[in-house]
């Protein structure tokens, strides 16, 4: 490894269990390991450090934490935050800035600017042109992002549909629009640690059963509603589908009412955050997620590597993580009768389903691979410190 003479600050908002936390630290940890210096700066989290966090530190990454670095609008936070970005920025004389998710991305771009970073980057890790805020608070990001991204030398996209929502916004340049599919280490999900009756054995879950699975955060843009309502249609025609809920969130309390309400209290399994999600999957026989919005769904490629079959909502770039027909389906992200429609069929067609299984492997790697993401990101860095240059 040489050891290169560039510096690197990643910003983050908050460097939860969250894809874009992930992501981020993916990213510098694979930079690091190509002999670049490497910092991260991110608000605090309730959350304990990830296995990919204390990974980072072992590789002389620099994690360093601002109490002010919040996600909730403050004009006087926000302004505080940014001084103190500027002044960090400043100080270490960084070769490049590389702002995530939309607080940080904001803050971060323009406090880089003004302590005139010679390069500024971007990864939104999905918009928030829907599904999040109020429209007018929509459009205030939205003219926000457009300030922004005159001084941003380049943007990365999850997927290239991301990219056609911001060119559709009159954000940013087609030029300067990067799509980088967001990289996983997809080994400890093609090969499973343990089978599929002990993954079920730690979950509780009989070995007969048919298990349709979710990992994601009980937030409101995640829409598990979606699934409840999908499984009240089924509980009558499907007396052996158990539904597991991996994850935790402001809206433990409301979905659990509503599976009570629906009668399925012994069909839903609420299993809280996990740091052993390959072996969560590991218990499922398909994996939903029905956002209403998705940058792109890391959870999807996951799943797939998993073997899972998945279905997902026609929204973001999810349809670009998933070949519908061959290893998944798509459905609306209101069509309740349509996702119980899809979940039926993987349930009554084991051979159907195991045809999805085997080329759903075939399918993620080594396409969403850590490797490919971290050469994709470095050609950008490349091209926009070269362009500086000369």
């Amino acid at each position: 490894m040489v050891k290169s003479s560039i510096k690197i600050l990643h910003i983050i908002t908050r460097l939860d269990l969250g894809g874009s936390a992930e992501n981020t630290l993916l990213t510098a940890i694979g930079l690091a390991q190509r002999g670049y210096h490497v910092d991260i700066l991110a608000g605090y989290s309730d959350n304990p450090p990830s296995d990919s966090e204390k990974k980072a530190a072992q590789y002389g990454v620099s994690i360093m934490r601002m109490k002010q670095m919040k996600r909730n609008p403050s004009i006087v936070g926000d302004a505080v935050t940014l001084f103190l970005l500027y002044s960090c920025i400043r100080a270490n004389r960084y070769d490049l800035v590389h702002t995530h998710t939309s607080k940080a991305g904001i803050l971060g771009r323009i406090a880089a600017k003004l302590a005139n970073t010679r390069c500024i980057v971007h990864t939104p890790h999905g918009h928030i042109f829907y599904g999040y805020f109020s429209r007018a608070l929509t459009d205030v990001f939205v003219h926000l992002e457009r300030f922004v991204s005159m001084f941003t030398d380049a943007q990365i996209t999850l997927t290239n549909q991301e990219k056609l929502d911001y060119l559709q916004k009159n954000i940013g340049s087609a030029d300067r629009l990067f799509p980088i599919y967001s990289g996983i280490h997809l080994g400890t999900f093609l090969n499973p640690k343990i089978t599929k009756q002990e993954a079920r054995a730690n979950l509780r879950l009989g070995n007969s059963c048919f298990v349709a699975g979710t990992v994601a955060r009980y937030v409101p843009v995640k829409n598990h509603h979606l699934i409840i309502s999908a499984a009240s249609r089924l509980k009558d025609r499907a007396k052996d589908m158990h539904f597991v809920f991996a994850g935790d969130g402001e809206l433990h309390d409301e979905l659990l009412a509503h599976v009570k309400d629906c009668g399925m209290r012994d069909r839903f399994h609420f299993i809280g955050w996990r740091n052993d999600i390959p072996d969560v999957l590991a218990a499922f026989d398909i994996f939903i997620m029905c956002s209403k919005n998705e940058g792109m769904g890391r959870a999807f490629v996951e799943a797939q590597a998993a073997g899972l079959p998945v279905i997902g909502t026609r929204v973001g770039g999810v349809a670009e993580v998933l070949d519908e027909g061959r290893t998944g389906y798509l459905v609306e992200p209101d069509d309740a009768d349509g996702l119980a429609d899809k979940i039926e069929l993987l349930y009554s067609q084991k051979s159907h389903r195991e045809a999805l299984s085997e080329a759903c492997r075939k399918w993620v790697y080594p396409k969403f691979s850590v490797e490919v993401m971290v050469d994709e990101i470095e050609k950008v860095y490349r091209k926009v410190l070269r362009e500086k240059r000369t």
